[in-house]
């Protein structure tokens, strides 16, 4: 991979990774519906700007706006929901290493659900060590449910699930459309979704939140939304969709570095192992660690 490309993923990651401390600092000052609202309103608006302003156009077809609302729900509305609540009662760090389960999940989904890949030994073996990770990171002790202290963990979870959800169903209903278009009627859909519900369980804040919370959720939407996608977008357009999905292992790393040094969030060396075998499990899940390839490269390499 040039250095040039490398450096763009480096810094997806960093501002995607981001994104868990910037949604602790907002909620802590604002419902997470009137939160998930604002950044999807403003994510929609820059989002806008920048499709047009490239000359494309948002799908006029009634079928495929069934399918930007679907995406909008499912993709959007309802794991940043959970996920925003969810860190009012969990690190920030925490819960992008449960986010980070996203992969896996789809490889389970594929197979069941599309059968578009089979689920090989190694495949099944890779899921089971991420989540094994994941126990691990979050601690044994806290994942009973008979007091509900795991809740926040399992939202996270079904948050991942639900991304995984969208990008089939998003690859397989826009296939051949510039990823751009989808992204953004997505975020359209999920802003017209949530806005009038916000607006009626929460209301305008009074008083306002403090600068620094509506500066964190600003930064939020334009930052570790509307430009994450657009570099999203410039990786996949130039390396593809499989390199580009490395920045799912960047993710925990920078946020549990952001988590500690902005909100003295506590590294603990559980967390670091869950962190390691989730990655790990991650790419056995999608075939980056096979003994028959690893001997196949050292070959080459010889």
């Amino acid at each position: 991979m040039q250095t040039r490309f490398l450096g763009v993923l480096i810094l997806l990651g960093a501002v995607w990774g981001a994104s868990f401390l910037l949604i602790k600092i907002g909620v802590a000052e604002m419902p997470p519906m009137t939160l998930v609202a604002l950044r999807l309103v403003i994510s929609a608006i820059v989002l806008l700007g920048v499709l047009y302003g490239r000359g494309m156009r948002l799908p006029t077809r009634p079928r495929a706006w069934v399918d930007l609302f679907l995406l909008g729900a499912v993709g959007l509305v309802l794991p940043y929901l959970l996920i925003t609540w969810s860190e009012q009662y969990m690190q920030s760090g925490m819960a992008a290493i449960l986010n980070a389960t996203t992969p896996l999940f789809a490889v389970l989904l594929t197979y069941l659900w599309t059968r578009e890949e089979q689920l090989s030994g190694v495949k099944a073996l890779g899921v089971l060590v991420g989540f094994v990770g994941v126990v691990i990171a979050v601690g044994i002790d806290s994942v009973s449910l008979t007091d509900g202290g795991a809740l926040p963990q399992l939202a996270v979870l079904l948050a991942a699930l639900c991304y995984a959800i969208a990008g089939i169903h998003g690859r397989r209903a826009f296939r051949g459309v510039p990823a751009l278009v989808p992204a953004t009627g997505q975020l359209l859909a999920g802003a017209i979704l949530i806005t009038p519900a916000a607006l009626l369980t929460d209301g305008i804040p009074s008083p306002l939140p403090s600068p620094l919370a509506l500066g964190a959720v600003l930064a939020l939407a334009v930052v570790g939304t509307s430009f994450a996608y657009v570099l999203l977008y410039w990786l996949m357009a130039r390396i593809g969709a499989t390199r580009t999905s490395m920045v799912t292992y960047l993710l925990p790393p920078f946020a549990l570095v952001y988590g500690a040094l902005f909100l003295r969030e506590r590294i603990t060396v559980e967390t670091l192992i869950g962190l390691a075998l989730v990655i790990v499990g991650i790419l056995l899940a999608n075939g980056a660690l096979r003994p028959g390839r690893l001997q196949q490269q050292a070959v080459e390499r010889g």
